[in-house]
């Protein structure tokens, strides 16, 4: 580590000791849990946090008093996102209600804008398990991290914390213009830190596809790490990473209102690793509540064990994924997100970027749906029964990416209807699929 990211590394771990080793303690329990995942007492150490999360709802939260004479977690009903937010209320603990708490917005990913509230508790572990599956793969507090997304669809981070976190924001919808994808690989060759990525894995075969075209030498000053979110990373995209940078990229699979659920490692880069020290996860058939056979495709649910605020009891994240047993443990060797088609913008250049994230700014909404119908023409599917009043700034928004002269007209919905995989399109071109 170069000394100004020693210096960030310290003072990170000093305030956090100032602070009573909070997320040092996280960390530890992260850390032991996970690397001795079949030992005794791991295993006494996840029971124990199951069973204290499912005793806290039942005792604190309206929504699951009806199941205080449980016996296991399977006693528990699956909900979504809709049923959280038709029951905000009564999903909340009492215990929590004058706490400290922190609301988290997401997840236009899905088409459905989603609020949730974590208790201190929670963002520390989060923190927490963030810093551990990140040093798996090679990245360290302190490290420069460029991170890629599209950063109008969030709330950005002030230049103070970018600073503190030596963190470098670069919006995915830039990187169309090839003068970003040059700053960007410009800054890397020169920097003299240890630099790492994160971000969207399109932005990634973005930048790829631009040194393929330039017929590029690996890139100097190598990253010391890379990991994938959001998005499927396809294995063009893996292989010239380690072309053009000499780097594993690895997939994290992850949501805004939970954390980190499961990641590869470097020495397992073809499964997922879950984070059985945060959360219980099951894979449901996916038509019915019943655990779905290994190797076949079910719905990926999951118990949240640390957000005492608003517990998240087998919460359908409305992803599919494929469970499988390697040594003793139970990992996830398929992860399929929401079905996107490539759309274009009025000037006929290709769209992959998830723009339905925008609606993460507009909370009021149920449900989001983009089609292209034609040429420059498009349609916003929206589920709003109330009235949505803001209609004219969110066609704006879309304008930015698709096109000032882009014909948008809206049409409000009851229900955006799933696939029959049990997924949600949240980006459809009708000219390619006519």
């Amino acid at each position: 580590m170069k000394i100004p990211e020693i210096i960030r590394n310290k003072a990170f771990w000093y305030l956090d000791a100032l602070k009573g080793g909070e997320k040092r303690n996280h960390y530890n329990d992260i850390k032991f849990i996970l690397e001795n995942p079949i030992s005794k007492t791991a295993i006494d150490i996840k029971n124990k946090n199951l069973k204290n999360i499912l005793e806290h709802a039942v005792n604190s939260v309206g929504y699951y008093k009806k199941n205080k004479s449980y016996n296991s977690i399977t006693d528990f009903p699956v909900v979504n996102k809709n049923v959280i937010r038709d029951n905000f209320e009564h999903f909340q603990s009492v215990d929590y209600k004058s706490k400290p708490k922190f609301l988290v917005k997401t997840s236009g990913s899905t088409g459905t804008p989603f609020e949730v509230y974590q208790d201190k508790r929670k963002r520390m572990r989060s923190i927490a398990d963030t810093i551990f599956f990140s040093e798996k793969v090679g990245f360290k507090v302190g490290y420069r991290l460029t991170y890629f997304r599209l950063w109008n669809a969030f709330e950005n981070k002030g230049k103070l914390t970018q600073w503190f976190q030596n963190l470098v924001p670069v919006d995915v919808f830039e990187l169309s213009k090839k003068e970003t994808i040059k700053r960007v690989l410009h800054t890397l060759s020169r920097s003299k830190s240890s630099n790492s990525w994160l971000g969207y894995a399109s932005a990634y075969e973005e930048i790829c596809k631009y040194l393929d075209k330039k017929q590029s030498l690996p890139v100097s000053n190598t990253l010391k790490s890379a990991i994938a979110i959001s998005e499927r990373l396809n294995d063009y995209t893996k292989q010239a990473m380690y072309t053009h940078f000499n780097i594993k990229v690895i997939s994290r699979y992850s949501n805004v209102e939970n954390g980190i659920i499961a990641q590869q490692l470097l020495e397992e880069d073809t499964v997922f690793r879950i984070n059985e020290a945060s959360y219980y996860v099951e894979v449901l058939e996916l038509d019915t509540n019943k655990i779905a056979a290994d190797g076949t495709p079910g719905r990926i649910v999951i118990t949240d064990l640390f957000n005492y605020c608003m517990p998240m009891l087998r919460y359908d994240t409305g992803d599919i994924g494929i469970k499988n047993a390697v040594n003793s443990q139970i990992v996830l060797s398929t992860i399929e997100g929401r079905k996107i088609d490539v759309i274009y913008d009025t000037k006929g250049e290709i769209i992959t970027i998830n723009l339905v994230l925008l609606v993460n700014k507009y909370p009021m909404l149920k449900q989001c749906q983009l089609i292209q119908k034609s040429v420059g023409k498009y349609e916003l599917k929206l589920n709003e029964k109330e009235g949505f009043m803001r209609e004219k700034e969110f066609v704006s928004e879309f304008k930015v990416y698709l096109g000032e002269d882009a014909l948008i007209t809206v049409k409000y919905v009851d229900e955006i209807p799933l696939l029959a995989s049990g997924k949600r399109r949240v980006m459809v071109n009708e000219m390619i699929n006519s």
